[in-house]
């Protein structure tokens, strides 16, 4: 399945909004605040219908989706409903409202069926896996149900190396294996699962998940993802923040991963603040190699703090006319220009 376009009505920051998205990589920027992560939960919730709204959003009420609502009552929301379309497409519709307002998500799917896509959120889940479950059934911690599904993702067996699925993806498993270890010749696996607790393999020893950096875990969950299959060449990835505790030589790398990931038939959606990031992934939609995958950008931006968020899209940043992340570098410049210039 694939995700193909989104139009979000009056939902949290957008009164009216609509994307276009490509099969490959989908890279959303934009201010803190502009809705970014609300749209990859969304697109997210809604595959499939199965999903508890308030618990991926962790909110006590439906309510608070819908933008400049004040009505305090209970509401319901769900699927409503699933047409086919002319182009053998499908829409998927999920609404809800009060008195005087709805909200309402449209998704149109060139199918529709019941892959469980993989969100990774901002927070690492390596570290926080043991005892998550129960903790989180006795909501003894403050995380969504984003977290509780990719612990359970987490928890799948990892395949056998004749498995279909594992040869698949077989040189990204590789490639991040020897980004972790800096070793192309180990042949343990770099993470691994024992009594329900996750360990590190470096440098020949076995090391505790907690005394490995941040960014080295966030690599190691994706890496785990694969080698349990429960990410596949056919599936949808969002990923919010890969940037997040990576130094800037793994960011590189990162956006390589990426780039084969999408090569491998994933769809992906990731949501950045990050230069380095959003500019190397436009390098490669601009410069594409021998064998070019899709890409697609989105900035999110309000003319100001009242405003409803617009979407501007294109095929590279080059495209843009708004680029939160290239103002702001900009205006860094200007002030070191100027400090230089009065010292």
């Amino acid at each position: 399945m694939k995700i193909k376009g989104l139009s979000l009505t009056n939902f949290t920051a957008f009164e009216q909004a609509q994307f276009n998205f490509c099969d490959g990589i989908n890279v959303l920027i934009g201010a803190n605040g502009t809705g970014k992560t609300h749209a990859m939960k969304a697109m997210y919730a809604v595959v499939p219908d199965s999903r508890d709204w308030n618990k991926i959003f962790n909110l006590p009420k439906l309510q608070y989706l819908i933008r400049n609502n004040s009505e305090d009552k209970d509401m319901v929301g769900g699927i409503t409903s699933i047409q086919n379309k002319n182009d053998n497409s499908m829409e998927v519709i999920f609404q809800t409202e009060s008195c005087d307002r709805a909200a309402e998500i449209k998704m149109n799917v060139d199918s529709y069926n019941t892959l469980s896509p993989i969100y990774l959120p901002t927070v690492e889940m390596l570290s926080i896996y043991d005892h998550f479950f129960a903790t989180y059934e006795r909501r003894e911690i403050p995380y969504d149900m984003i977290c509780y599904n990719l612990a359970l993702a987490l928890n799948a067996a990892i395949l056998r190396k004749t498995h279909v699925d594992y040869h698949s993806v077989e040189p990204i498993i590789n490639t991040l294996q020897e980004i972790i270890t800096g070793s192309k010749t180990q042949d343990e696996d770099v993470v691994v699962k024992d009594a329900e607790h996750f360990y590190f393999h470096l440098n020949g020893n076995k090391l505790d998940v907690n005394v490995v950096a941040d960014g080295y875990r966030k690599l190691g969950t994706l890496f785990y993802l694969l080698r349990n299959g429960s990410l596949t060449t056919n599936s949808i990835l969002f990923w919010d923040e890969p940037e997040a505790n990576l130094n800037p030589k793994l960011i590189v790398k990162v956006a390589r991963v990426l780039q084969a990931l999408a090569a491998s038939g994933m769809q992906i959606f990731i949501a950045t603040h990050d230069y380095l990031l959003s500019h190397e992934l436009s390098l490669l939609a601009e410069y594409p190699s021998e064998n070019p995958i899709a890409f697609k950008f989105f900035s999110l931006y309000q003319s100001n703090e009242q405003s409803s968020v617009v979407v501007e899209e294109g095929n590279s940043l080059a495209d843009m006319t708004h680029n939160s992340i290239l103002e702001e570098f900009a205006a860094h410049y200007d002030r070191e220009a100027e400090l230089f210039s009065n010292f």
